[in-house]
């Protein structure tokens, strides 16, 4: 092969090497894209599939259709339950509540009758006075002229020797009571106001029948140490009196009585009469309980008012009145050595225990530039912080024990460019107070 021909078929190789750099770099970009794509695809089907299992799994009403039979209750009817009050009064009902027969025990043919005692029939069976021997027995069997005279006896017996009963004869239901006459029957029947006519019992057969309370009157329900008042008053379904004792559920802290009035099984209101003179009332509405409200009573208020208003801590007196609001009068500072009044009056006055300066006042510092009474003054004197005005900061304000005042302010040299001392302070004790 010729050079020529090596270096035109090198240019052939390499635009074919060329060429499928191209297509591979087209087909990598287009592999890339399509991955791209999946993986959105992917994403949006794991993001739909995660939101079906999460609607799914909060799905509360039963979406998989679960019978009663498939969680082994096939048996349980869905009808409402005796409450466990209701149940336990049936148990310890003593009076045959299910009307049970002396047939259905199997005694049918047993007669309501006293029986002997086994000491009784011991005694009747060792009694040789009422019973006779087999001789005895021989004997008399064996005398045909002492039986004709037991014969004899027997018939002219007219005291009912067999102890016919008035079943035998078919009078087993009439009693050994004395007849009424015909008229007196008559009387009786006629007697309009001993016996009712068909609308006095078509009255009172529309009656109200439900029981509020005992027989005796007294509180129908008890509800005592443990027993849920709420409970019993929805398994009750109508208006009745209670009681409750503190130590209930959902019962008033204290012993009451009252009544429960019942308008169906979402609404009813309840109120208790408390053993220690308190009203509590409790509703439901809506089937939402309320909690138990204690209403006062007048007389309640009145002691809680009378027991506020005796109440020293909370309140005061008319002398604690007048001596804040009436007694702190302030004096006129008695101004020296040049010193003139400001914008306010210079002004102190005793307040309890405290000395209170007032006002504004201009003078140089380091002079005594007025007094008070020494009476006033804290024993040993005392220093106070007071404002300057014009430049503003602070200066000290002596009170010396003999009630001369002064300012002491660190440059005296500069005083000439203030404007005056805010001597407005409230210091110290006073001689011969006590706090």
């Amino acid at each position: 092969m010729s050079n020529s021909q090596f270096i035109g078929q090198l240019k052939q190789n390499n635009i074919q090497i060329n060429n499928l750099k191209d297509q591979f770099y087209r087909t990598e970009a287009h592999m890339s894209a399509h991955e791209n794509r999946l993986s959105e695809k992917v994403d949006d089907f794991m993001e739909k599939q995660n939101f079906d299992l999460k609607m799914h799994t909060q799905n509360t009403e039963n979406p998989h259709h679960v019978t009663k039979e498939q969680v082994g209750l096939s048996n349980v009817l869905n009808e409402e339950q005796a409450t466990k009050v209701a149940f336990d009064g049936h148990l310890e009902d003593k009076k045959n509540p299910h009307s049970v027969t002396k047939s259905q025990v199997g005694l049918s043919k047993v007669d309501n009758i006293q029986q002997a005692a086994k000491i009784d029939f011991d005694a009747h069976d060792a009694d040789l006075d009422r019973h006779i021997t087999k001789d005895e027995r021989s004997y008399w069997n064996g005398s045909d002229e002492r039986s004709k005279s037991f014969l004899a006896e027997h018939t002219d017996n007219q005291s009912n020797p067999h102890k016919v009963t008035a079943e035998q004869v078919g009078l087993g239901k009439v009693d050994n009571v004395k007849q009424a006459t015909k008229s007196d029957f008559d009387n009786h029947l006629n007697d309009t106001n001993v016996h009712i006519n068909k609308s006095d019992r078509d009255r009172w057969d529309a009656a109200q029948l439900s029981k509020i309370t005992k027989d005796n009157g007294s509180v129908l329900i008890n509800v005592s140490q443990g027993v849920d008042f709420q409970s019993v008053t929805m398994g009750q379904r109508k208006t009745f009196t209670f009681y409750t004792a503190e130590t209930g559920i959902n019962t008033p802290p204290v012993p009451t009585r009252g009544m429960y009035l019942y308008s169906s099984s979402a609404y009813g209101e309840a109120t208790a009469f408390g053993n220690d003179g308190s009203l509590w009332r409790k509703s439901l509405s809506s089937g939402v309980w309320s909690d138990w409200i204690n209403y006062e009573t007048e007389q309640g208020s009145i002691k809680r008012l009378a027991a506020h208003s005796d109440n020293t801590d909370i309140h005061v007196t008319k002398d604690d009145k007048d001596r804040w609001n009436g007694t702190v009068k302030y004096a006129n500072i008695m101004l020296k050595n040049g010193a003139t009044v400001g914008t306010r009056t210079p002004i102190y006055a005793k307040w309890g225990a405290l000395l209170v300066l007032r006002g504004h006042v201009r003078t140089d510092p380091e002079i005594i530039f007025g007094s008070i009474p020494s009476s006033m003054v804290p024993a040993g004197g005392t220093v106070a912080t007071v404002s300057l005005s014009g430049t503003g900061g602070t200066a000290n304000l002596i009170i010396y024990d003999n009630g001369d005042l002064k300012i002491k302010y660190p440059d005296p040299a500069d005083s000439s460019k203030l404007g005056g001392y805010y001597i407005d302070v409230v210091v110290g004790f006073q001689k011969g107070d006590t706090a």
